[in-house]
């Protein structure tokens, strides 16, 4: 039985073959999570030993604990080598969530649909929710 989140990264993975690949979000969509917003969001669910550094254990508990199809939405993102490769700034093999992910902006959950889909995998209740004025 698919859950909604689970209808959201499947759905976001379609809209990903729609648009371009490298568009950041803070640039272009208010929907997008904020980095700060899933930098903390892992902190409390993905750092199991609260160093606040996610190791590469942790990321690959945290990958294998996924149901078989959300594992393979996150092959977008990457494997945990690659995740770590793009992440793990002085390469210690846990990306600090400081140092790390300020040194590696570009590269790491550097497009708006890399963190959706990572923090729809992980923790989509979780963190900043954005509501949208329409309002004059």
């Amino acid at each position: 039985m698919m859950t909604t989140s689970t209808l959201f990264v499947f759905f976001i993975s379609l809209l990903a073959l729609t648009k371009p690949n490298n568009v950041v979000c803070a640039d272009v969509d208010p929907n997008c999570p904020s980095r700060e917003s899933i930098i903390k969001c892992a902190a409390t669910h993905l750092d199991t030993n609260k160093n606040q550094k996610l190791e590469e254990k942790e990321l690959d508990d945290a990958i294998g604990s996924l149901p078989w199809y959300a594992r393979g939405v996150l092959k977008i993102i990457g494997s945990t080598k690659l995740i770590m490769k793009k992440c793990d700034y002085d390469k210690d093999g846990a990306i600090d969530m400081v140092t790390d992910m300020e040194a590696t902006k570009e590269t790491c959950l550097a497009t708006c649909f890399k963190k959706k889909a990572f923090k729809s995998a992980f923790f989509p209740d979780c963190g900043d929710s954005v509501t949208v004025d329409n309002e004059l």
